[in-house]
């Protein structure tokens, strides 16, 4: 029998059991099997079981309301980073890169992303006389090859710096992103904004709540917002019913002029926030919002650890596959939280060759009774209150302490950094900016303690040039270089599963050996170009789910770089 003899149903079948690349030469055939291929259900299946169930970056939320074409070109996407991330480093294209000018005369201080726009929208922070947040088209509906961003919407009050700034991780939210402003006459709030548009007009910042305080605004998700102080302080907001709680952290500060304990991180995580400040992470319970008069509700925390001084952190919930097998979308579970780092030796004469090191809370079993809310005692010291944080007496706690660090870590080298910021993704993959070298050879010879000399020595690279081809292994220490990685997460964690089970079909063991050569190495995705002496990047963020990335850099220039 011909396949072209079977019936419809029968065809739909033997589709589903079709990678994606088998489906597109099929349709090539007739015009029957091309348009069974363009069926609906047939990119559905393909995107939850050859897309999500692999770990692959993919934008779940949009898979119940995307139309047949968009399925398609999603799973195709999204097979494409997969391609990318799981391939040795050499066999991938360099990424396609498009600039343009954010500012002039002075650096940008932040790029993001805007949440749920699939990487097509980037806001740039930059100082002038006043400071200015801007919104960029990088990717316009009528783009052509030669096509550049276009400027969407500004944002910039008078008499006004801007002191923090932060995006909705929530893309369906009212809000967009917070700013903390500094008025020229000393007043200091935060501005919640939203990216309003009315049909056909253009697009413009419309200012949804105000909120007077001189915290930073740390994150942003839905209604929720949390900022906090450089000591120990985090309020806890709805913006939009007014209701407050105040997480007070367990290290007091030594002196509050300096910025000993800043806030780096606050997740909105299961049953709890988890607070993450320069010399400590701090788990606390998931608070009850109350109206206050001045007071707030205060809770302690209930699990602390501290790394030392952390230089650089992102912290991200592991969300692995969250449809059914009907392709709805099911509600986050107790999934868990990936910590990647950079940290900082308070020791002057460390050795600049520093690690970003991966660290796992992972989800407590026995976790599932309500969470006690704590309340400061007078009389409770820093010592009491870590001790209790840290104590067994509590099983229900929805992660365990101390953090689980991880095998996989990547080089990289400590030198003249002005961006900090790593980036990491849910599926684990990361991106991150690597130094110029903090030394340098003299002018009698090598100097053999210099992290240039250690690095170049150990990738076999000639000390005089020490470069690396871009896409390939960490070398480039010249010049400030883009690099990425993978790191453990839902995409490194089904890659080891998929190569078990290709070694149990051909009835040969697994070996320790093999499994740790499973996962790709650092890679460098692009180097600072020719051209831009005493030119530094000082921003960078990164959208996994569109494989797209972006940095800032201090000529106002701005780069936008996709992977795929």
């Amino acid at each position: 029998m011909k396949l072209v003899e079977l019936d419809d149903d029968v065809l739909v079948c033997i589709y589903g059991f079709l990678p994606v690349a088998s489906i597109l030469r099929l349709r090539q055939t007739c015009v029957r099997l091309a348009a069974i291929s363009k069926l609906r259900i047939i990119w559905l299946k393909a995107c939850v079981e050859q897309v999500l169930d692999e770990g692959y970056p993919f934008p779940s939320r949009t898979l119940t309301s995307s139309t047949t074409s968009e399925l398609e070109r999603l799973a195709l996407h999204a097979l494409g980073l997969g391609t990318f991330w799981l391939s040795p480093s050499d066999t991938v294209l360099p990424p396609h890169v498009v600039e343009f000018q954010a500012s002039t005369g002075t650096g940008v201080s932040h790029v993001r992303f805007l949440p749920g726009h699939g990487g097509r929208y980037v806001l740039t922070v930059y100082k002038g006389i006043w400071s200015m947040i801007s919104c960029w088209d990088v990717t316009p509906e009528s783009s052509t090859p030669s096509s550049k961003p276009r400027k969407a919407a500004d944002w910039c009050p008078k008499n006004t710096i801007f002191a923090g700034f932060v995006t909705n991780s929530d893309p369906d939210s009212e809000a967009g992103l917070a700013v903390a402003v500094q008025h020229g006459g000393g007043a200091q709030s935060i501005e919640v904004l939203s990216l309003f548009r009315e049909g056909n007009a253009k697009p413009s910042f419309r200012s949804v709540c105000n909120i007077a305080t001189g915290f930073r605004p740390i994150a942003l998700n839905g209604d929720l917002i949390a900022f906090s102080d450089d000591a120990s302080e985090t309020v806890v907001m709805n913006w939009r019913e007014n209701t407050f709680a105040l997480l007070r952290g367990a290290q007091r500060p030594v002196d509050e002029r300096f910025q000993y304990n800043r806030c780096l991180q606050v997740v909105f995580a299961y049953k709890s926030i988890l607070v993450v400040r320069a010399r400590s992470v701090e788990l606390f319970p998931e608070p009850v919002l109350r109206p206050t008069d001045g007071e707030y509700t205060t809770y302690q925390p209930i699990g602390f650890h501290t790394f030392g001084w952390i230089d650089g952190v992102s912290v991200k919930i592991q969300t692995g596959p969250r449809v059914d097998a009907n392709g709805t979308l099911c509600p986050p579970g107790h999934e868990p939280l990936s910590i990647l780092l950079r940290a900082e030796s308070d020791d002057p004469w460390a050795s600049d060759v520093h690690k970003l090191e991966q660290f796992v809370l992972h989800p407590n079993p026995s976790s599932g009774l309500p969470l006690p809310s704590t309340s400061p005692v007078p009389g409770d010291t820093q010592a009491d209150v870590i001790s209790a944080a840290n104590s067994s007496s509590s099983p229900d706690l929805p992660y365990l302490f101390p953090p689980v660090r991880e095998q996989q870590t990547s080089p990289t080298v400590r030198g003249v950094l002005r961006c900090r910021d790593i980036v990491l993704g849910p599926a684990g993959t990361a991106l991150w900016i690597q130094p110029r070298a903090a030394r340098a050879a003299h002018l009698t010879g090598y100097d053999v303690h210099s992290s240039v000399v250690q690095l170049t020595l150990a990738d076999g690279l000639d000390p005089d040039t020490h470069v690396h081809p871009v896409g390939t292994g960490i070398g480039a220490v010249h010049r400030e270089s883009l690099c990425a990685g993978v790191f453990e997460g839902p995409l490194l964690r089904r890659h080891r599963e998929r190569e078990r089970e290709r070694e149990r079909e051909r009835a040969a063991p697994t070996t320790g050996e093999h499994e740790s050569q499973v996962g790709p190495g650092a890679r460098i995705l692009w180097v600072q170009p020719d051209g831009k002496e005493g030119c530094h990047w000082t921003a960078v963020d990164y959208d996994e789910e569109s494989g797209r990335a972006v940095v800032g850099s201090s000529d106002g220039s701005v780069q936008v770089l996709d992977l795929v």
